[in-house]
């Protein structure tokens, strides 16, 4: 029962059936020898790194085999030979006087003779394999040779000899008895025709550089004597070996990170590459190693591509529960997300500064120039001044002074009696980003240098602003051009740049109300149903300092016998009524010298989405310590504030009083 509810869990999950998916895909790529040429590949190089020097082969060459080969094969018989082979592309005339005296010992091989040469499988274009002789059309000469030979299945052949290693002479050594007795005595002796370097290259390793059809072979003939031919694994065997690597490194994968992941897989292939090597060399056994390598590397492929898909979907619906409870919550763009500066900074500039009107101009990029920008209680065409040059008057005034400075003729059109004229620069870090023309009427308590130092210390502000917004503005053209984002695969926004974005705005948003909840000053704690503190604020930081008590180390119910005279029965019953029935209560509290009303509620966890881990669908129990004395003393006028207190606290009585009397 539990295996099947596991089976219909896990049915319902994307990873597992793409998972299921890549078990597939190593099952019938390896059925169909998808990746052979993969194989054929590294066994050739895992061949070229294994040596022997020794052999019982000798090649024998003739320049005129077909008018020769008889007393060339007299000659070796002489030697007593364990065979001779005589090879040629044509039906050579055989002395059957001679054949008969050595009948196991002479043979030629040829389609049309008693026996033939086994043909090599082409293995993706490689030399290499020895094909299966049960089968063949005519007698395979191999197992006549070598009678512990299983030719029912392909073997590879054995390249460990060198080719320097291999004997081989010419007939005239041969016929002028220039080779000692024990060079051929008890050898396999093949002869053919001696080759001119003509026809096609042989694709073998060692012999990649000689169409030479004897040397090739020579490897057959001495891999049979040897009996060194290199086994491979059968289908289900490899298939059984791929999936139990899949599997293990799906494993491993799945804890690492994507780099580690690479560097994994790299030294995976290279401890493939080294096992096949040693196993080859000595159990002549011949692992898939290429399809072991390119199944490491679609296993980690596979992992990333699924990783990549799950993260997107839980990305996708990490945005969309962002977006959600974002929605019925008001975020500002902040200054630098905005299409343009200059609203921001008007709106800035407008709710505390009284001037009169206000022209703000700025500097063309690349250009000593400059244009007008936005205007505030007049027109961009109230400026009389004609130049836009800033390295003329009275811009270069404003740069000279580094600050504000009086205009002295008219720049502006149709001045009253009495208003000033002034200019300011708007520099940040020497980056000159525009000038601030405005305009003021003096009164009777106007103060010109405090009027200056305002207008110096916003204009600081403000080119701080615009020097920081036009660096933001650069890098996002920058970013954002087709090219840039083609070469960093950013054309379609990525969902991690998404919930970046939306984090973001979370983040600001509970910034803000941390910042807010700090700053209130009643001091503030939240303790959950389990006894721990949940959030304080800096108020109840400084009560807490002040009475010399650890909040930290207190329940709910020790806060509130400590503050109160309640008994701790009388304070668990009213922690009860709190938490059972979402409650609201007042009570006094005392600190040592200092009284303190006391607000003790609960917070509801209903909408909340998490509220099933809650108790009683209550998040916490917020204490909210109020110094009414303190908010007294501040205002200018406290007694006549207690007065109107009073009066107020009567009014509340008397309606609370009102239904249980007439009842």
């Amino acid at each position: 029962m539990a295996f099947k509810q596991q089976f219909f869990l896990l049915k319902r999950q994307r990873s597992f059936w793409l998972t299921i998916c890549l078990f597939i895909i190593v099952v019938i790529s390896n059925s169909l020898s998808l990746f052979n040429s993969s194989n054929a590949f590294f066994y050739s190089r895992l061949a070229n790194l294994t040596q022997s020097q020794q052999s019982n082969v000798v090649i024998i060459e003739s320049e005129h085999l077909s008018r020769e080969h008889n007393e060339l094969v007299q000659q070796l018989l002489s030697y007593q030979p364990k065979a001779v082979l005589v090879f040629a592309n044509e039906q050579l005339t055989v002395n059957k006087t001679l054949t008969d005296m050595a009948q196991n010992t002479v043979f030629y091989p040829h389609p049309r003779n008693d026996y033939c040469l086994p043909h090599i499988n082409d293995w993706s274009g490689y030399n290499v394999e020895l094909a299966a002789m049960a089968d063949s059309s005519c007698l395979a000469i191999w197992p006549t040779l070598f009678n512990d030979l299983d030719s029912s299945k392909s073997v590879l052949l054995n390249f460990a000899l060198a080719p320097s290693a291999l004997p081989k002479f010419s007939a005239e050594r041969l016929m002028t008895m220039d080779i000692m007795a024990s060079q051929l005595q008890n050898k396999i002796i093949i002869l053919g025709q001696h080759n001119a370097g003509l026809g096609v290259k042989l694709n073998a390793p060692k012999l990649t550089q000689t169409s030479n059809y004897l040397l090739l072979t020579a490897y057959i003939a001495d891999t049979l004597d040897k009996q060194s031919s290199i086994s491979l694994l059968t289908l289900w065997q490899s298939t059984l070996l791929l999936l139990s690597i899949s599997l293990l490194l799906l494993f491993a994968f799945q804890k690492l990170s994507i780099s580690y992941s690479i560097v994994i897989a790299v030294l995976t292939s290279i401890c493939w590459f080294v096992l096949g090597y040693f196993i080859l060399v000595f159990q002549h056994l011949f692992l898939p190693v290429g399809q072991m390598t390119i199944f490491t590397f679609i296993t980690l492929v596979w992992v990333i591509l699924v990783r990549k898909l799950n993260e997107d979907r839980e990305l996708t619906s990490l945005i969309g529960n962002i977006q959600q409870k974002m929605a019925g919550r008001y975020l500002p763009k902040s200054f630098i997300s905005q299409s343009s500066p200059w609203d921001a900074i008007i709106r800035l500039v407008t709710q505390q500064l009284a001037l009169n009107k206000s022209i703000f101009l700025a500097r063309k990029e690349g250009d000593h120039r400059l244009t007008e920008i936005r205007a505030v209680n007049c027109h961009l065409s109230d400026i009389k001044e004609m130049r836009r040059d800033y390295k003329r008057a009275p811009y270069s005034d404003a740069l000279k002074e580094f600050g504000v400075v009086p205009i002295l003729r008219p720049f502006f059109n149709e001045l009253s009696d009495g208003e000033l004229q002034y200019i300011v620069p708007l520099i940040y870090a020497g980056d000159v980003r525009g000038f601030w023309a405005m305009t003021v009427m003096p009164d009777a308590q106007f103060n010109k240098q405090a009027f200056e130092r305002n207008v110096n210390a916003f204009a600081g502000q403000v080119g701080e602003l615009l020097f920081h917004y036009r660096i933001i503005e650069s890098q996002n053209n920058a970013n954002d051009s087709a090219l840039s984002q083609l070469l960093t695969l950013k054309l379609q926004e990525p969902l991690s740049q998404q919930v970046k974005t939306s984090i973001a705005e979370m983040e600001q948003k509970l910034t803000t109300l941390e910042h807010v909840f700090n700053n209130v000053r009643s001091a503030t704690v939240l303790f959950n149903l389990f006894g721990q503190v949940v959030q304080i604020n800096k108020s109840l930081e400084k009560l807490a300092a002040q009475h010399q008590f650890s909040i930290f180390d207190m329940t709910a119910l020790d806060l509130l016998c400590l503050v109160t005279d309640l008994d701790t029965e009388t304070a668990k019953g009213k922690l009860r009524f709190i938490t059972l029935q979402k409650g609201d209560i007042y009570l006094q509290a005392k600190l040592d010298e200092n009284t303190y009303i006391l607000n003790v509620r609960a917070m509801d966890a209903s909408h909340l989405q998490n509220a099933s881990g809650e108790p009683f669908q209550v998040s916490g129990i917020l204490f909210e310590f109020i110094d009414i004395a303190f908010f007294i003393e501040q205002m200018p006028n406290s007694k006549q504030l207690c007065d109107s207190l009073c009066k107020q606290q009567q009014f509340y009585a008397q309606n609370l009083m009102e239904p249980s009397t007439s009842g």
